[in-house]
């Protein structure tokens, strides 16, 4: 059994709020230690942008973002949990995605339902998924996982694009096809966490308020 996902699975389990700072490398990480948090929580974006230099776009690849992930969990004792962003696929290359992470030492990921090549969340233009191809993907992420414990994390960004009933009815269908929690992108009030979490009964929620960023190349 993992010990950061064990870790991470007892602060789920504890009932406590949970804060996770993103962070983007050791030296972010070991900050968030040293400050006395419990996790952190990488960001896509924040990688895309310290590594490559470039808007989250869809640019990095899978083997860039697990060995920059592997640094990331060793350098710590507190449990990290990654941005895997769409699963770099369909449901066989998310198989895959959960593994390299899994074995990287991370405590779980979040996957998302946008198409693909994705964009930050805060960026306008997103586009979603079919419901049913996303619930596949979770499916595929449980079984793939070696370790119970290793959280899979079912982000939707389907604020943006169907509103909040979209990401409600996404929401409950994400839970029930096995998602221990659910991260509903760029919500815009309190009022948008309560309804989501009567929908799908959840209580692990990971949340970001709506702030839409704009690149220029």
């Amino acid at each position: 059994m993992s010990v950061n996902a064990q870790k991470f699975r007892e602060l789920l389990n504890s009932g406590e709020f949970i804060v996770a700072p993103g962070i983007y490398d050791g030296y972010s990480v070991r900050l968030v230690e040293a400050a006395g948090f419990k996790t952190a929580a990488t960001s896509g974006a924040a990688l895309s942008n310290s590594l490559l230099g470039v808007p989250d776009a869809g640019v990095m690849g899978l083997s860039e973002n697990v060995n920059h992930c592997r640094n990331i969990a060793r350098s710590v004792k507190i449990p990290v949990t990654a941005d895997a962003d769409t699963g770099y696929g369909n449901p066989m290359n998310v198989h895959y995605t959960v593994q390299v992470f899994e074995e990287a030492g991370l405590a779980g990921i979040n996957i998302e339902d946008q198409v693909s090549p994705k964009r930050c969340g805060h960026m306008p233009g997103k586009e979603v998924i079919a419901l049913e191809e996303m619930v596949k993907k979770i499916e595929a992420a449980c079984l793939a996982r070696r370790d119970d414990a290793f959280a899979i994390i079912a982000r939707t960004d389907a604020i943006a694009t169907e509103g909040i009933e979209g990401a409600c009815r996404r929401a409950l269908a994400y839970a029930k096809a096995g998602a221990d929690m659910i991260f509903p992108d760029a919500v815009r009030s309190e009022a948008d966490i309560s309804a989501i979490v009567d929908a799908c009964g959840y209580e692990e929620m990971h949340a970001l308020e709506a702030k839409l960023m704009r690149f220029e190349s």
